[in-house]
C-alpha cells in the first residue's frame, strides 16, 4: 500500500501545477466574454488553492487501478466516485454550481455520462493494445 500512496502523492502533485494555469484560462474567458468582470482576492485565492487541491486529486486517483485485488469494476466505481466527490464538492465550495436539486442532477449526469465514454475509450484501445501485443507474442513462438 506504501508504494500506491507514494505514487498518489507523485501523480498528484505533477498534476497540481497544471490546476491554476487551468484556473486561469477559464478567468481569462469568463472575463473576455464579460461573464464575470471583477474577482475579489479572496475568490482569486480560494479558486487557485481548490483547483490546484481538485488537479492533485484527480491526478492521483488513477493509482485505484493499480490495486491488483481490485477487480476493474470495483476500481472504476472507486474511481468515478472519489473524482464525482473531488469535483462536486469543489465546484459547490466555490459556487460554481447553485446548491439546488436541478444544477446538481444536471451535473452529475453530465460527468458520468462524460466519464463513461472517456473510459469506455480508454478500455478498448488499452484492449486492442494487448490483443495486438498477444497476437504478435503468438508468432514469435511459432
Amino acid at each position: 500500500m506504501k508504494p500506491l500512496m507514494k505514487q498518489f502523492f507523485h501523480k498528484g502533485l505533477m498534476a497540481a501545477a497544471g490546476g491554476p494555469v487551468v484556473l486561469a484560462i477559464v478567468y481569462y474567458f469568463l472575463e473576455r466574454y464579460g461573464v464575470v468582470t471583477t474577482l475579489s482576492v479572496g475568490e482569486v485565492v480560494r479558486g487557485i488553492l481548490t483547483v490546484t487541491l481538485l488537479a492533485f486529486i484527480a491526478g492521483g486517483a488513477p493509482v485505484v487501478y493499480q490495486m491488483e485485488r481490485l477487480s476493474l469494476m470495483a476500481a472504476t466505481l472507486i474511481h468515478a466516485g472519489f473524482l464525482y466527490a473531488d469535483y462536486i464538492l469543489i465546484y459547490l465550495f466555490n459556487g460554481w454550481l447553485k446548491h439546488s436539486l436541478t444544477p446538481v442532477l444536471v451535473f452529475t449526469l453530465i460527468f458520468f455520462a462524460g466519464y463513461a465514454v472517456i473510459w469506455l475509450f480508454i478500455f478498448n484501445g488499452i484492449k486492442s493494445n494487448v490483443e495486438r501485443l498477444n497476437r504478435n507474442m503468438g508468432k514469435d513462438r511459432a
